[in-house]
């Protein structure tokens, strides 16, 4: 049997699609310099990094008609010789494009670069790009590899947004050789450190009617009441009138009453003579400083969804 010739061998075994390869197959057509190739293309902003090659791939990125533009009309080289030269910058039918781009990624090789590897970014730059609530960022994974399960992520008080500042200066001063802490000032007030990848459990208000279920944006998710400008006072009225049985919140005229009663001028006063059980309690628990706080965690309230996810006790 014949051994097939090393031009033979070269015919059948494909190159590898590659940015070097299309540029080099390019060029060939093109009759230029593949620096030449290479800077046209970067007038149409496609470039190696971070993702020339899907760029090329995806006729909605880098439609002919630009190609046609920087080539043909500006280089003067022939239309037959480009669409030519298209064919290889296209690559494979079965190429990547721009659809299977992860956008977190090009933001990283941008800012970053592609040969420096994120190992090696200092902490508080990383903490720029860090997002708790992406636990397959690149950026976490670094960072959980760095610190493993040592709590040094600062938040702002009372939000999930990261106190970069105090996060880095917390760190710094661990790399100096300061002891651990489980809290830290953040905004003048002491907050909790956190894992990395782990975000602080939010402080949400409570409904009224509705014991260990949220409000949110203001409305209760049961039966839609809008608690946003209600005052405090009027809202542990409310559930300790829930608590003495004066109010059904079950029961659609019941809370029809009461909401009309919490949106007039004198609301707490009307809440007094409606409801006198709950006006005696409200009384003592406000003298005993006991009084329903109407607040929760965000894992109190999900804890709560997952026994009931659809308020299944409602009758209306």
């Amino acid at each position: 049997m014949k051994n097939p010739t090393k031009e033979e061998k070269s015919k059948s075994t494909p190159t590898p699609d590659s940015w070097e390869s299309r540029i080099e197959n390019a060029s060939t057509f093109l009759g230029i310099p593949t620096e030449e190739v290479i800077d046209t293309l970067a007038v149409l902003g496609v470039e190696k990094e971070p993702a020339g090659m899907e760029y090329l791939s995806d006729e909605e990125v880098v439609p002919f008609g630009d190609l046609r533009r920087v080539f043909c009309d500006e280089k003067g080289i022939p239309l037959a010789k480009v669409r030519m030269a298209m064919k290889y910058l296209r690559g494979p039918k079965d190429s990547a494009k721009t659809d299977t781009i992860n956008p977190e990624t090009i933001k990283f090789k941008e800012k970053y670069g592609v040969k420096l590897k994120l190992e090696h970014i200092p902490t508080d730059q990383l903490l720029e790009d860090y997002d708790p609530k992406q636990s397959d960022s690149p950026i976490t994974i670094v960072l959980k590899k760095r610190f493993g399960n040592k709590a040094v992520i600062v938040f702002k008080p009372e939000t999930t947004e990261v106190d970069i500042e105090a996060t880095a200066n917390y760190i710094a001063d661990l790399e100096q050789g300061f002891p651990e802490e489980d809290t830290v000032k953040s905004q003048g007030e002491l907050v909790r450190l956190n894992k990395v990848g782990k975000v602080p459990d939010q402080i949400i208000d409570e409904d009224p009617l509705f014991p260990n279920t949220p409000l949110k944006r203001g409305r209760s998710i049961v039966n839609r009441a809008n608690w946003a400008n209600i005052s405090i006072e009027c809202r542990q009225f409310a559930r300790i009138a829930v608590e003495t049985g004066e109010i059904d919140p079950d029961d659609k005229r019941d809370v029809k009453d009461v909401m009309k009663l919490v949106n007039c001028e004198a609301e707490l006063d009307m809440l007094k003579e409606e409801y006198p059980e709950a006006s005696v309690l409200y009384r003592e628990q406000k003298k005993l400083n006991s009084l329903p706080n109407l607040i929760m965690t965000m894992e109190q309230a999900n804890a709560s969804k997952a026994q009931n996810p659809f308020n299944i006790n409602r009758k209306y």
